[in-house]
């Protein structure tokens, strides 16, 4: 049984793999994350990295950075290398939906 150690190095990996993947995607491709998905990336990139919402609530008349801020905040608790797990977890999901929804296309 692996140690605690090379299980989170092993996390750490993906996650950055993972990363790297989302950070990648062509903005002129037919295919884009929704933004309840963008959302969900950015309140769990921001948990893994960062760990608790320590910042003030914006203004909900800054849109943008009151749904950014309210996806992290819904996260307080998590840990970061749960936050890092469910990242790849949802990457996962996602990519297995668009490859399913263009499989015969």
């Amino acid at each position: 049984m692996p140690s605690k150690s090379v299980s989170l190095y092993i996390t750490q990996i993906k996650f950055c793999r993972a990363l790297a993947v989302v950070r990648s995607l062509p903005i002129d491709y037919e295919f884009q994350p929704s933004v309840a998905d963008k959302l969900n990336f950015y309140g769990l990139y921001k948990q893994a990295i960062a760990g608790d919402c320590m910042q003030p609530k914006p203004s909900s008349i800054h849109i943008v950075d009151y749904a950014k801020w309210k996806s992290w905040e819904k996260l307080r608790g998590i840990s970061p290398v749960e936050a890092q797990v469910q990242y790849i977890s949802s990457l996962i999901s996602l990519l297995q939906e668009v490859k399913k929804n263009t499989a015969f296309t």
